[in-house]
């Protein structure tokens, strides 16, 4: 057999072995993702559950609505039914606390809030229906809320005057407890309602606009909000440490009407289980642009990569340099590239995810090192193999940091490599064996 065919065995065999030692290499990062790194997330999960159990969840605020009992005559039996009308105008002004949590190990974020709430409803002397006796002494002007466990305080004013808060939102209690204040309407005459609530919750704070003129404010001292809903703000203010964000909404675009029967409401709804025409909100959803268990499931995606270019130099300096390296070797430091996940998991529980990252990153850029200059005897090389696991992991942090970007910078990162892959084995002689 000719050297030329040795030589072409030898490296065909060589790349064989490691495209196997890759496949399985990807398998073991896909299991330990599966495995530890979603375990963790899940232990989060629980944790906040727990959390929410004893402060409160998700809050959507929906009121003030004026509920009015009737008499409907025109039944052969009378019918006793609720009219629900909605403000004219609606104004919310809102300050959003967030604060951390402790469960464990476990970071929980959760907030306290002040609205201030203004609102109008215009008089009612157009409002007729020859077969219902509307009982405007009887109303009631009512809040509901996601969670009333989290209201801490409430204060209502009726035209300027204080009202006797009292627990529960009347007849729309079932899907929307909150609470409500009896009052006797004029229809002849426009009611003025301001409130103030001081309530707490956790993760996402919605708004349910209900007026034919709604404008709301939401600020907060939180950096990443996420704005959820129906409605994107009409201008908003995101800094560095804070957000503010204003909605401008009209009936037009929510098609809520200016009354309704909420019998009526609750018989076309009766198959969904909640009244679907309060649907419509808009919210701020404070969460991290990405945890530290989510930023480790993504490196752990990239650490195939990570491999994949290790592999590569090695097999570089074996052609171009004539180091030999035996597969042992590959797999040895492709298990190490296998800690950095694991690892970052670990101390990003217990440190910020800048420090758990340097802790990390520099553990395996030590360990690697320590096992690569066995290797490879030439001061040069040393430093050369030394500078590219610095610039990897540097590389990786950035592309962690750019969240909207990541897809290109990781895109572009892996064209870089393979293209200076290229130049340096463009002129390289398979079958010569000097």
């Amino acid at each position: 057999m000719t050297s030329d065919s040795l030589k072409s065995r030898y490296f065909s065999k060589k790349l064989v072995m490691i495209a196997i030692v890759g496949v399985i290499f990807l398998i073991a990062s896909l299991w330990l993702n599966h495995t530890t790194i979603q375990e963790r997330q899940s232990l989060l999960n629980k944790a906040k559950e727990n959390i929410v159990l004893s402060w409160a969840g998700h809050q959507t605020l929906l009121g003030p609505l004026l509920i009015v009992p009737y008499t409907d005559h025109s039944k052969k039996d009378m019918v006793d039914g609720s009219m629900i009308f909605f403000p004219s105008k609606l104004d919310i002004k809102g300050e959003v606390i967030p604060e951390i949590r402790r469960r464990g190990i476990f970071n929980v974020l959760v907030y306290q809030s002040e609205l201030d709430l203004d609102c109008q409803f215009s008089s009612f002397k157009h409002f007729k229906d020859a077969n219902k006796t509307i009982h405007w002494n009887q109303a009631k002007i009512a809040i509901g809320l996601g969670d009333v466990r989290g209201l801490n305080a409430v204060s209502i004013k009726i035209n300027g005057h204080d009202a006797h808060v009292l627990a529960g939102s009347a007849d729309i209690n079932a899907e929307y407890p909150g609470v409500h204040v009896p009052v006797t309407i004029d229809k002849n005459e426009t009611i003025n309602i301001t409130a103030h609530l001081n309530m707490r919750g956790s993760d996402t704070l919605n708004v349910t606009p209900i007026a034919k003129e709604n404008q709301i404010e939401l600020s907060a001292n939180w950096p990443d909000p996420s704005f959820i809903g129906d409605f994107l703000p009409s201008t908003k203010n995101v800094t560095a440490k804070s957000f503010q964000a204003q909605w401008q909404i009209s009936s037009f675009a929510t098609s809520l009407p200016e009354y309704c029967d909420l019998k009526e409401l609750e018989k076309k709804n009766l198959a969904f289980g909640e009244y679907k025409i309060f649907s419509k909100i808009i919210g701020v959803r404070f969460l991290e642009a990405a945890d530290h268990y989510k930023q480790a499931e993504r490196t752990t995606k990239y650490s195939f990569l990570f491999v994949l270019y290790t592999f590569l130099v090695f097999f570089l300096f074996e052609v171009v340099k004539r180091v030999k390296i035996h597969i042992f070797q590959y797999c040895i430091t492709a298990c190490s590239f296998l800690c950095f996940p694991l690892l970052l998991t670990a101390f990003a529980e217990h440190a910020s995810f800048e420090v758990a990252y340097s802790a990390a990153a520099l553990l395996i850029i030590g360990q690697v090192a320590f096992y690569v200059f066995g290797l490879v005897q030439k001061t040069s090389e040393r430093a050369m193999f030394l500078g590219f696991l610095v610039v990897l992991y540097s590389y990786l942090f950035i592309v962690m940091r750019l969240e909207e970007f990541a897809l290109l910078a990781g895109a572009l990162g892996m064209f870089a490599v393979v293209t200076i892959a290229m130049v340096l084995t463009k002129k390289v002689n398979w079958f010569d064996e000097k």
